[in-house]
């Protein structure tokens, strides 16, 4: 039983099945766990619980009818009428006794495994064969499970970890988290995944403005004039010049220094004399 302690140490029963039940319902298969009790060649071991039991059977109950009396015919008579009226209401309690009903067994230990359910029973361990088990069904709010099996007493388990024993024994028998047709309770269904995050919208994109000084400018023609007039001779310099309007001249000669300037407007004259 010490597996079944350190499990209440970790989660609660709800808290375990649900756990299981998600696990079950992502196509992973049940974990065993290390035996518990003597099993079989090849036997698995699952589940090692305590759980409330009733079982559905009669039973025989003997009763005495015999009723002594003595003393005078009076009181004869009056005690043979109370004897009749006591055996009828001692025979009426065995009839009720006897019935096939649900009878409590107490708080019992089951060891569950891929093949066999075995009950502790104060009576000593009865063994159930999973290959006879006929129906499994769970109580509407999945709280309690009833198993019936072929040849042996109808059983019905209770308290907090019958939940759990019904989902091991519903994937062992049905390939199932839960036993098919009746509905997953609500302690017991897997717990949504959280919605992934929302990053922040990014926030519309501005159409950039060129900016002033970064936009290119076009160099005036003068510049460019004076930039490529400046290191030749005046003669060839006058000549590239000699080209263009006077006005734009002019204002390449500005641009230059006064020597070299004065030296091309002497060759521009002279160009224009001859």
């Amino acid at each position: 039983m010490g597996w079944l302690n350190r499990r209440r140490a970790q989660e609660s029963p709800d808290e375990a099945v649900r756990s299981l039940v998600t696990h079950l319902s992502s196509g992973n298969p049940l974990a065993p766990m290390a035996p518990t009790m003597v099993t079989q060649p090849g036997e698995t071991q699952y589940a090692d619980i305590v759980v409330g039991c009733h079982a559905f059977y009669g039973t025989n109950v003997e009763y005495s009818s015999g009723y002594a009396v003595q003393g005078g015919p009076l009181f004869m008579a009056f005690g043979v009428l109370t004897g009749e009226l006591h055996n009828a209401r001692t025979r009426r309690q065995a009839q009720r006794m006897a019935e096939i009903q649900w009878r409590w067994e107490g708080e019992i230990r089951v060891v569950l495994t891929d093949r066999r359910l075995v009950g502790f029973f104060g009576t000593g361990a009865e063994v159930y064969w999973l290959e006879h088990l006929l129906a499994l069904t769970p109580a509407s709010d999945g709280r309690a499970v009833n198993l019936t099996f072929n040849g042996g007493a109808p059983l019905l388990f209770s308290g907090a970890w019958a939940p759990w024993l019904c989902v091991i024994t519903a994937a062992l028998v049905h390939r199932s988290p839960w036993p098919p047709g009746h509905p997953l309770p609500d302690f017991a269904a897997p717990a949504p995944a959280p919605a992934p995050a929302r990053l922040p919208a990014a926030p519309p994109a501005r159409a950039a403005l060129p900016s002033a000084r970064s936009a290119p400018t076009e160099v005036p023609l003068a510049e460019r004039l004076a930039e490529q007039v400046d290191p030749l001779p005046p003669d060839r310099a006058a000549e590239i010049l000699s080209g263009h309007p006077a006005t734009t001249v002019e204002k390449v000669l500005d641009l230059l220094g006064t020597r070299k300037a004065r030296e091309v407007r002497a060759s521009l004259q002279s160009r224009r004399e001859g």
